[in-house]
């Protein structure tokens, strides 16, 4: 039989880790949103670019799709990366309509710049724990990933 106050503090311990990870999640969005904001960029921008980058060149619809937007906002997200210089639309096939987004190489260098900025804050973050600590944190990092990506691909559903 489970002791009661085990299960009491089980609980506590993931509430307060629930706390930390929604904690954590915000403080990582806005730390990303003032980067972007002055980079130039939107977070819908940003996710077209990984997105492209991650899937090769992609129709607009696609775009649409993974975004749930529709495709005129889908049009001006784009617009408004073609202009920066950062993807560019290229048709391909018969059909006029059928246009591509593709990420282009100064893209590529701002995604990079990106990751390597958002890569030195966890790092920071992270400075002076623990080896063992590390790993622990990984192991747990892992599992609820692996968790989190089904999910993700039911949509908005929390249970």
């Amino acid at each position: 039989m489970k002791n009661p106050n085990q299960s009491l503090t089980d609980s506590t311990e993931r509430e307060e880790l629930v706390e930390n990870l929604e904690r954590m999640t915000d403080e990582v969005m806005l730390w990303r949103h003032k980067l972007l904001r002055n980079e130039g960029l939107t977070r819908p921008g940003l996710f077209i670019m990984y997105f492209v980058s991650s899937k090769g060149p992609l129709k607009l619809k696609e775009c649409s799709a993974s975004l749930g937007v529709s495709k005129p906002t889908v049009t001006k997200i784009v617009d408004n990366l073609e202009k920066d210089g950062f993807v560019t639309r290229i048709r391909e096939g018969e059909d006029r309509r059928n246009y591509y987004v593709h990420l282009t190489e100064k893209g590529r260098r701002r995604l990079e710049s990106l990751n390597s900025q958002l890569e030195a804050v966890f790092r920071k973050a992270t400075d002076g724990l623990a080896v063992e600590d590390v790993k622990r944190l990984n192991l747990s990092l892992r599992s609820i990933r692996a968790k989190l990506g089904p999910i993700s691909k039911q949509g908005s559903k929390s249970d």
